[in-house]
């Protein structure tokens, strides 16, 4: 029944947004532009309905980030809070009746719809309350933030899509002044959105007092979870500036995760640099690279490695012996692996490292020859190897077969 439901998602997004202009005078006010989002939010809010009842689950407020995006944006196309929360309602009740429509009149049937109404009228409090969070958090920040980069038009810079008639000309101006530019994007996800010291507020306050005293020019908002930073170097003593303000960063607030993109030009570089950025920080949030700065030159070969097909494969052949050898007879292959590896090949260094004998390292890298059929002292073997480690350190466990991470 899910499954024929999310095979009409569209269909009944269309309906739905149909309904809202219907009975919303607010709706029927929207742009073109606007409608267009409100039903790509429309699409994405049934498929995570259908999808989160396929699961079975009551964690209604699992990946939303999309929702409080969007929150964001009705606040500054001037739809009012009870407006967007009336849409919900609307869409709760059209869904269900589009469950009971496919569950049909029998006995089970109506037992499943009976369920579904308790779920959707669960689903849809839980998401009313991140609505109105993400609104009044917003509508606060609009009033306040005055120094800040507003949300929609940091929205429409690294996305290309224009939040509002006011966001497109202010990101408009921002792209002229930025144009034959450099610019890069420094990104810091904060992981409790409300915390006093550490949440959104705060780390947009701290960033942004100790960014712009240091550099000339830096542009800096939030983002939902982020806090976006857009900085545009003019020496090249910038860049130990920054350095040494990220690691006070990583220091005072080991919680929070910091990306940062590679230098670009232009409004078009601010949105690759701010995609890498946020590639960077994905990764580091999912290998669990706690208090450290990523820059997303230093981990293209993980994200390379990341969105690579056979990843099981190459782990086969490389390091997955290894692993299992570690874990059923308490050796540390993998580790003498990779201190021989970031030792430059030097196994007196590696020994150092490792706190024990050259020869214990000899000797355990013939046993790497043995278990893998690869020669670590053979430079095309050793490449493979070197790559399987990185590739163990970088991608997620559940992105390779439920193998356990060492």
């Amino acid at each position: 029944m899910l499954h024929r439901l999310l095979r009409k998602r569209h269909e009944l997004a269309a309906l739905l947004v149909d309904e809202f202009r219907n009975v919303i005078p607010e709706y029927q006010k929207l742009s073109d532009a606007t409608i267009r989002d409100v039903v790509e939010m429309s699409v994405h809010n049934i498929t995570h309905v259908t999808t989160t009842f396929a699961d079975a689950t009551t964690d209604f407020e699992g990946d939303i980030e999309w929702l409080r995006r969007s929150a964001v944006r009705r606040l500054h196309q001037h739809v009012s809070l009870a407006s967007l929360l009336r849409t919900y309602r609307l869409s709760g009740t059209m869904l269900w009746r589009a469950i009971c429509e496919e569950c049909g009149d029998d006995a089970v049937g109506r037992e499943v719809a009976l369920d579904c109404a308790d779920a959707m009228m669960r689903y849809t409090d839980s998401v009313s309350s991140a609505l109105t969070q993400a609104y009044l958090r917003e509508s606060m920040s609009v009033a306040s933030g005055g120094q800040a980069l507003r949300t929609d038009v940091l929205e429409t810079l690294v996305t290309g899509e224009p939040v509002s008639e006011t966001a497109r000309r202010h990101a408009t101006t921002l792209a002229m002044t930025l144009r034959n530019r450099s610019v890069f994007v420094v990104l810091v996800h904060v992981h409790d959105l409300d915390a006093p010291s550490s949440g959104v507020h705060a780390a947009l306050r701290t960033i942004r007092d100790l960014l712009a005293t240091r550099l000339d020019t830096t542009l800096v908002g939030a983002r939902d979870a982020e806090i976006v930073a857009i900085i545009c170097p003019v020496a090249e003593a910038d860049q130990g500036v920054l350095n040494n303000a990220l690691q006070e960063l990583v220091t005072e607030h080991p919680d929070w995760s910091i990306g940062v993109g590679r230098t670009s030009e232009g409004v078009a570089g601010v949105r690759r640099s701010y995609e890498e950025a946020r590639m960077a920080v994905d990764l580091g949030i999912e290998a669990s690279w706690a208090g450290r700065v990523i820059r997303f030159a230093d981990v293209m070969l993980d994200q390379i490695l990341r969105s690579a097909h056979h990843l099981d494969a190459l782990l086969e052949e490389t390091v997955q012996p290894l692993v299992d050898y570690d874990a059923h007879k308490r050796a540390d292959l993998v580790p003498t692996l990779r201190a021989y590896v970031r030792s430059n090949l030097n196994m007196s260094k590696a020994a150092s490292v490792l706190g024990v004998n050259p020869n214990t390292v000899v000797y355990r890298l013939r046993r790497i020859r043995e278990l893998t059929h690869r020669d670590p002292n053979d430079s095309d073997d050793l490449l493979l190897l070197a790559i399987g480690l990185r590739l163990l350190d970088s991608v997620p466990p559940d992105a390779r077969l439920g193998r356990p991470h060492p």
